[in-house]
């Protein structure tokens, strides 16, 4: 293949790729807990360096995605089931699948009166699944569950030693694959009751930024169609001498 349409067509797929995330984190600007996808793009010369002292190198893009684990903003619900984490770690959830991780903190209470996440999994204490009686609910900025003044459980809030290797499962529940889970040190997460962490994709900049890579995969598109003119007419001009 020529080299500068390779380029040009590693470059609109790199922005296919980059287009795909900013989209995804523009559908989830509005879920609790949601983590955005970053595309970390690089160029690079691939292949044998060219031999003319005059010649232009040929970058290729490439790159990968990586999740943006930075807090997202936390806004009052009124929901005394609701928490959000200030700092970090992630809350664990209990799923057929294992142990899950979420920042997703919009909980609720199933008919066997356990604490769960959105998706019906149960959040994990210390001592495993939380059993809520009825009653008066406090959860403080430590994780204690009370009822009526009474201590159910606390809220266990775990990370792992190398957070980029976790596995994004659905929008905001990830999985550590062989990492073991580690309780955060104290005092370095705050929980706050009747609080939702929303999503660190900010729209107006994802917008931007999907304005800006909807360009820069036409400029690719185009220069690989000019390219490849340009070798089918030279093409047909050999053919003629």
């Amino acid at each position: 293949m020529n080299a500068g349409i390779h380029s040009a067509v590693s470059g609109s797929i790199a922005a296919q790729v980059r287009l795909d995330a900013i989209a995804n984190n523009l559908a989830n600007a509005s879920t609790p807990g949601f983590k955005a996808a970053r595309y970390v793009q690089a160029a690079e010369q691939v292949g044998t360096p060219l031999a003319s002292p005059g010649a232009v190198a040929t970058p290729v893009v490439s790159g990968h995605l990586e999740t943006d684990y930075g807090q997202g903003p936390i806004h009052e619900s009124g929901n005394t089931l609701d928490v959000a984490l200030a700092g970090e770690g992630f809350l664990v959830v209990a799923t057929e699948r294992g142990e899950r991780l979420t920042r997703r903190g919009n909980l609720a209470v199933d008919v066997e009166g356990f604490l769960t996440a959105s998706d019906g999994s149960r959040v994990q204490g210390q001592g495993g699944d939380i059993q809520i009686p009825p009653g008066p609910l406090v959860i403080t900025p430590d994780g204690a569950v009370r009822v009526d003044g009474g201590e159910v459980g606390t809220v266990r809030v775990a990370t792992v030693a190398e957070p980029a290797r976790l596995v994004r499962e659905a929008g905001t529940v990830f999985a550590p694959g062989e990492q073991p889970l580690v309780d955060v040190e104290p005092g370095t997460v705050r929980i706050v009751q009747g609080a939702v962490e929303g999503a660190n994709a900010s729209p107006v900049e994802s917008l931007m930024a999907l304005i800006e890579t909807v360009r820069g995969f036409e400029a690719y598109m185009r220069a690989a169609e000019r390219l490849d003119g340009a070798t089918g007419r030279a093409i047909s001009d050999v053919g003629r001498v």
